[in-house]
């Protein structure tokens, strides 16, 4: 399993749609092998993560949970 996967099914087992960019033909087909389930348990954790502070980078969307 991967990185992008994992954002992928957890999206996914969120009910959110996930749409992944990738203009190379391989990460596509490593992004579609999500054959996988996130457990319950797992799915909670990532729930509980809080947002972290960046310092002067948390202007950076993805950091800053704005």
């Amino acid at each position: 399993m991967t990185v992008p996967q994992l954002c992928i099914r957890y999206t996914l087992q969120l009910g959110a749609v996930s749409l992944p960019k990738t203009a190379n033909p391989e990460h596509m087909r490593s992004n579609a092998e999500g054959n996988f389930e996130i457990s319950e348990a797992d799915m909670d954790a990532l729930r509980g993560l809080r947002d972290v502070d960046y310092g002067e980078h948390s202007a950076f969307p993805v950091y800053s949970g704005k």
